[in-house]
C-alpha cells in the first residue's frame, strides 16, 4: 500500500458519516487535496472565507445558528495560527467545530521547512481533543487514522460539548499533490551526524578534511544579516576556497563569488543538478529556497550546518556535521588555516559562474514578472524592501538588486498574515524610502494594517491585484482542477483604491506596461508629502501561465552547458 493521501479519504468519508456537511474553507497549498474532493461532492456544502481568523468565527457562528458540527479547514504554518482566536471563544462557548489543519511532513519539524510549525499541539489547551493522522504506508497506519478521526469525532460530543482538532500532515510537495510515488528505505538511515563545537578536536578533523575537497559549495539562508566583518570573513573564504556562494536577495550579501540562486536552480532539476554537484554543501541560515532543498535532497553529498543553537536541522538529507558556533568562529577556523595551503578546482566555480550567466530569459509581456523585473531596475539605493509571500519573494530573486538595499521577508514561518504590519513596523524604524512589493490576497488579507496611525510618508506599497492566487496557476497539477479558481485560488473583483485613499494615502494605478512605466516613477520618487500605494492590474492565468513559461525558457537556454564531461 502507498497512498500518501488516503488520510484525505478516511477523512472526507467520516466527515459523511458523521454528519459533518458544512465546510469552511480558507485558501491554501496543503490543503489543495482536501479542497478540490469536497468542493465538488454534492454531500457538502462549502464556505470560501480567506482569512483564517474570520474563518474559524464564521464557521463558529454557522455551527451556534445551524444546531449542527461545522468543520473548518487550512493550510499550514501561520494559516493554524489564525484560528486559535476562533478556537479558543468555540471552546467556551461549547461548539462543536471540527478544525482541519493541513501540515507538511512531521519529519521536517524544525529542519528549515516553510510553514512547517508545531501544529499537533496548537490548540491543546483549547480543545476537547487535538490528534494527528499518520502519514500512511500499510493497513496498520489506515486502521489507526481511522481510530483516531472517529476518537475526535466521538469527543466533539462526549461528556459535553466542543471543538476538536485533526491535523493531516501530507507527504510530497505542491508538484506532487496528486501524484503518489514508492517510499524507499536507504542507507543514509545509517548515517552518523557529527558535531563540532569551540570546545572539542574534531575542528582539526574537518580542517583537513575540506583541505581534501575540491568543490564546495556554501548557501546563505535568506535571513541572514551579516555584520560587515563577517561579510568580508566569508569574501575571503570563498577566495581561497574559490567556492560558488549560492545567494538570493534576502541572503543580503555580494561577493564576486555570488550565485543567485533564483535562475539558475530554477533551471536545474535533480539530474542536470549533477554537472554542478558539490562533494560538501557547507550552509550557514535560517531559511534555504525551497527548490534548492529539492535538487540537492538525495545526491551523494555532505552537508556542513553552521547553527549557533547546535541543532540538528537536515534540510538536505544530506546531513553530516552540525557546527555548533557563530558564522565568525567558523570562518575564523579555517580562514587561518587555509591560507596558503589550499589549492582549489578553479573549473568548478567557473562552471558555476558560466552557467549562471548564460541563463537567459524571455521578453515579457505585461505580467506580475515584469513589474518585479523593471521595479528591481529602479529601487532606489539604500532603500528597504519587504517581499511578500509566494510570488512577490520568489520572482525578485530572478534579478539582482543594488548592495545598499535591505531586503526582507516573512519566510520563515511563510504565512499570509503578517506581510503588510511587519513592514509597517519596519518601514516606521527607519528614514529611508521603505517599499513593499505584496500580492492582493495578502494585502487583502492584512488591508487593516495600512491604517495603523504610526507611519511616515517613506512608505510604498506595490501591490500587484491579478484578481487571486496566481500561485495555483503555476502548479501544472492544480491548475488542472476545473475549479482551481472557486476555492483554492479564490478569484475575486476587488480593487484597494478606495481602502488606499481613505486611509490617507495617494493612490496610482496602471494596467499596461506604458502607464506603469510612467507611474512608476513618482512611486519611487522622495519629494511625496504623503505615503503611495501603488496597484498594478495584471491576470492571475496570464502570470501563472508566463511564470511557467520562464521557467522552461531558461532550462532551454542552458541545456548544451548541462551535459556532463
Amino acid at each position: 500500500m502507498n497512498n500518501k493521501y488516503l488520510s484525505n479519504k478516511i477523512l472526507i468519508e467520516l466527515l459523511k458519516k458523521y454528519g459533518i456537511k458544512k465546510l469552511v474553507l480558507s485558501s491554501g497549498c496543503r490543503n489543495v487535496p482536501f479542497v478540490s474532493n469536497v468542493e465538488t461532492d454534492p454531500d457538502f456544502e462549502c464556505f470560501s472565507v480567506i482569512d483564517e481568523r474570520n474563518a474559524a468565527f464564521f464557521g463558529m457562528g454557522l455551527s451556534e445558528e445551524a444546531k449542527e458540527p461545522v468543520a473548518i479547514a487550512c493550510t499550514s504554518g501561520t494559516a493554524a495560527s489564525n484560528y486559535v482566536s476562533g478556537v479558543t471563544e468555540a471552546y467556551y462557548s461549547k461548539v462543536p467545530l471540527v478544525v482541519l489543519t493541513f501540515d507538511r511532513h512531521p519529519y521536517m519539524y524544525n529542519q528549515l521547512e516553510t510553514q512547517k510549525i508545531d501544529q499537533e499541539s496548537i490548540f491543546e489547551s483549547i480543545t476537547k481533543k487535538s490528534v494527528t493522522l499518520p502519514i500512511i504506508k500499510d493497513e496498520e497506519d489506515v486502521w489507526y487514522c481511522n481510530r483516531l478521526i472517529n476518537e475526535a469525532f466521538i469527543e466533539m460530543t462526549r461528556h459535553g460539548v466542543g471543538p476538536v482538532h485533526i491535523n493531516v500532515p501530507l507527504a510530497g510537495d505542491m508538484n506532487s499533490l496528486f501524484n503518489d510515488d514508492s517510499n524507499k528505505m536507504s542507507e543514509k538511515g545509517m548515517k552518523k551526524i557529527n558535531y563540532v563545537s569551540t570546545n572539542n578536536m574534531v575542528w582539526l578533523n574537518k580542517v583537513e578534511e575540506l583541505l581534501k575537497t575540491k568543490k564546495v559549495l556554501f548557501i546563505l539562508g535568506q535571513d541572514s544579516l551579516l555584520t560587515d566583518k563577517e561579510k568580508e570573513k566569508l569574501r575571503k573564504f570563498a577566495e581561497i576556497m574559490d567556492c560558488p556562494i549560492l545567494t538570493d536577495n534576502l541572503s543580503n550579501f555580494k561577493s564576486e563569488h555570488n550565485i543567485l540562486a533564483g535562475p539558475i536552480i530554477k533551471a536545474l532539476n535533480s539530474k542536470t543538478i549533477n554537472v554542478l554537484l558539490p562533494e560538501i554543501v557547507i550552509s550557514y541560515g535560517n531559511n534555504m529556497q525551497e527548490r534548492i532543498k529539492e535538487v540537492l535532497r538525495g545526491k551523494n553529498i555532505k552537508h556542513w550546518y553552521i547553527t549557533p543553537d547546535g541543532k540538528i536541522r537536515d534540510c538536505f538529507k544530506a546531513l553530516d556535521t552540525i557546527f555548533e558556533c557563530s558564522i565568525n568562529e567558523f570562518l575564523d577556523m579555517f580562514n587561518k588555516n587555509f591560507e596558503n595551503k589550499y589549492k582549489p578546482d578553479k573549473k568548478y566555480f567557473e562552471k558555476w559562474k558560466n552557467i549562471s550567466e548564460s541563463i537567459k530569459l524571455p521578453e515579457m509581456p505585461f505580467t506580475n514578472f515584469y513589474v518585479a523585473k523593471e521595479f528591481s531596475k529602479i529601487i532606489p539605493h539604500d532603500s528597504l524592501l519587504h517581499l511578500s509571500i509566494l510570488n512577490a519573494t520568489r520572482q525578485m530573486q530572478f534579478f539582482n538588486l543594488d548592495e545598499s538595499i535591505k531586503v526582507f521577508s516573512n519566510v520563515n514561518a511563510f504565512g499570509i498574515d503578517g506581510c503588510l504590519p511587519t513592514f509597517m513596523g519596519q518601514a516606521y524604524a527607519t528614514d529611508n524610502l521603505a517599499f513593499i512589493m505584496i500580492g492582493d490576497l495578502s494585502f487583502f488579507y492584512g488591508m487593516n494594517a495600512l491604517s495603523i496611525k504610526h507611519r511616515k510618508k517613506n512608505i510604498r506599497v506595490l501591490m500587484i491585484n491579478n484578481g487571486g492566487g496566481a500561485e495555483f496557476h503555476i502548479q501544472p497539477d492544480s491548475n488542472s482542477i476545473p475549479t482551481i479558481d472557486l476555492h483554492i485560488g479564490a478569484a475575486h473583483n476587488r480593487t484597494a483604491k478606495e481602502w488606499a485613499i481613505s486611509s490617507g494615502y495617494k493612490y496610482l494605478t496602471a494596467n499596461d506596461k506604458e502607464s506603469f512605466d510612467k507611474n512608476i516613477k513618482e512611486f519611487i520618487s522622495s519629494d511625496s508629502k504623503e505615503p503611495i500605494f501603488y496597484e498594478v492590474f495584471t491576470d492571475m492565468k496570464t502570470d501563472g501561465e508566463f511564470c511557467l513559461s520562464v521557467y522552461r525558457y531558461m532550462e532551454e537556454s542552458i541545456k548544451d552547458l548541462l551535459k556532463e564531461d
